[in-house]
């Protein structure tokens, strides 16, 4: 394994790039930190809404992370993701500029692009710095993005917001990318030519997609992984209209359900993306296979606390507890999960992989989670259902359970063949 001088630099790159993942998802998730604000100022319906967080946004980002994966593993890492953090940060600057849906898509879509370079280069770059047995917990760490990002979003939107405007909000992100963008030219890539120019002169579009299939062929367990992946960010893609379920059927007020959301999501999110990772590579350590036994466990445990939370009176002392529970489980599988596929993947197809992962995640589970929901909450409304926002969210939660024999089986494979799936 390639690795710097030191555990200090691989520290430092671990931190920077956690950081690059928290304005990420501060980025994406900042659209629905002003999902009162936005939908009434630009009028958009909740399908319109939920489009624009799902398909429109995942479209490009999916397609062209796989693209991006593949590049990832035969050119230079941290000038690929330069120039991504640079055209998300151009992109989420202009969206203060649109003035009606079609405006906002196009923003969107190319936010996208630029987010897809991110975090296929940054996994295979920490790959290659970090011992594979504390592969969940780096992972962990780098995914604290995810509920810094979004806690950060959602306080954004209820603090600098109600000051400065939401147009002003998305400037103020871009600017900052655009700088922290100019920090990735000094970052060194780890791997040597030699090995990038190998990577290179196997890693053509139909090669890649030859390496792909030879190894979901290879690996059912792979497959079984990947899929139960998809379910559980179908699930939580039902959660998009949490905002404005919070005020329009939960009693909130808009400033505080945007408060309460982020800080919740922010202590939650962190300790469930920490101790997932580092109670993952535990059970790993014991027991081939023990990061999916993990995830069984998790999932088994939570899924009946978000069914609980949906339906509790929002003036019980339970509430909030519930709220946070529910923000730990969101988060609590993203490194085992991102561990496990590069456990099962070929070294060179790692960051391949993880993009085809990240593909089949938001394509197939993020974009119909939001489109399912947002569609049923206006079909309810239309109905004259009390309460649509909730009803759909109910429904739209049902995959999660179907993750649990995934991951359980895949466990099962894990233990019987425990070695990763060769190379085409």
């Amino acid at each position: 394994m390639t690795t710097f001088s030191g555990t200090t630099r691989a520290a430092s790159l671990l931190i920077f790039l956690t950081i690059l993942n928290i304005l990420n998802f501060a980025d994406r998730f900042l659209l629905q930190g002003f999902a009162v604000d936005m939908t009434a100022d630009l009028k958009l319906s909740k399908l319109e809404f939920t489009l624009l967080t799902g398909f429109v946004f995942t479209g490009f980002y999916t397609c062209l992370g796989l693209v991006m994966g593949a590049l990832a593993d035969r050119v230079h890492r941290p000038r690929l993701m330069a120039a991504g953090v640079a055209a998300w940060s151009a992109l989420t600057g202009l969206t203060a500029l649109t003035g009606n849906f079609a405006q906002l898509a196009f923003c969107r879509l190319f936010v996208g692009v630029g987010e897809a370079t991110l975090t296929p280069a940054a996994l295979g770059l920490l790959g290659d710095v970090w011992d594979a047995r504390r592969r969940a917990s780096v992972s962990g760490v780098y995914y604290l993005g995810a509920p810094v990002g979004i806690g950060l979003a959602f306080i954004i939107a209820g603090t600098l917001g109600a000051v400065i405007g939401w147009r002003q909000c998305f400037i103020a992100l871009g600017v900052l990318g655009a700088g922290l963008s100019l920090l990735l030219l000094l970052v060194r890539e780890p791997r040597t030519s030699a090995h990038a120019i190998t990577g290179a002169s196997r890693s053509a579009p139909s090669q890649v997609m030859r390496d792909i299939a030879a190894c979901l062929k290879a690996s059912p367990a792979l497959c079984l992984v990947i899929l139960g992946g998809v379910l559980v960010i179908y699930a939580q893609g039902a959660l998009v209209l949490d905002q404005l379920w919070l005020v329009q059927e939960r009693g909130f007020g808009k400033q505080q359900a945007q408060n309460v959301s982020g800080v919740i999501f922010l202590i939650g999110g962190v300790v469930g993306a920490l101790s997932g990772g580092y109670a993952a590579d535990l059970m790993e350590s014991r027991r081939p296979g023990g990061r999916l036994q993990f995830l069984v466990l998790v999932y088994l445990l939570g899924i009946p606390v978000a069914y609980f939370f949906r339906l509790a009176d929002p003036s019980s002392v339970l509430f909030l507890p519930a709220m946070l529970l529910c923000s730990v489980l969101l988060t609590v599988g993203y490194g085992p999960l991102f561990a496990i596929v590069q456990d099962l993947a070929p070294d060179r197809l790692r960051s391949t992989m993880t993009a085809f992962l990240i593909l089949c995640m938001t394509l197939l589970g993020t974009s119909p989670g939001n489109l399912q929901v947002g569609w049923l909450t206006d079909l309810y409304q239309a109905q004259g259902l009390a309460e649509p926002i909730t009803h759909a969210v109910l429904v739209g939660m049902l995959p999660w359970v179907a993750a649990v024999p995934c991951f359980y089986f895949a466990g099962r494979l894990v233990r019987k063949a425990a070695k990763p799936c060769p190379a085409a």
